[in-house]
């Protein structure tokens, strides 16, 4: 198969865009499905009198385990989809990090330093670290 007659762009580049993550998804849950049928179907099929009860256990077997690996590799996606989302939460400032639970004292400490603004260029500037070295040795 050609992977551009399908639109399915390169792996592992792919999983980080949520577009194609949604897809692959969709694909597996459409394919659990489909093998949770075909398993049902195969039980039912070998309750029958007459049936090849052998035969009917390796193909019940193969879609148990193609299924198993299904349910795997959906777990991998959500996987994905979550620790993407908490890397988003992260960076936005909402969820504190490891680093936050060393450096700060309480949580009284991180909401404070939460809500202020990083400090800017200017910010740098603008310090007199004359008066700033009188400060600290008058304390």
């Amino acid at each position: 198969m050609d992977a551009e007659k399908n639109n399915t762009p390169k792996l592992p580049e792919a999983l980080g865009s949520a577009e194609y993550r949604t897809r692959l998804t969709t694909k597996l849950n459409c394919l659990i499905a489909v093998l949770e049928v075909a398993i049902a179907k195969i039980t039912k099929s070998m309750d029958t009198p007459g049936a090849n009860e052998e035969r009917l256990s390796k193909i019940r077997g193969n879609l148990e385990n193609t299924l198993s690996i299904c349910h795997r590799a959906k777990q991998t996606l959500d996987k994905t989809q979550q620790n993407k989302q908490t890397m988003q939460r992260t960076r936005d400032g909402k969820m504190m990090t490891a680093r936050d639970y060393v450096e700060l004292t309480s949580i009284e400490e991180y909401r404070k330093f939460r809500s202020m603004k990083p400090i800017s260029q200017a910010d740098v500037e603008a310090i007199d670290f004359e008066e700033l070295s009188r400060r600290l040795l008058d304390s």
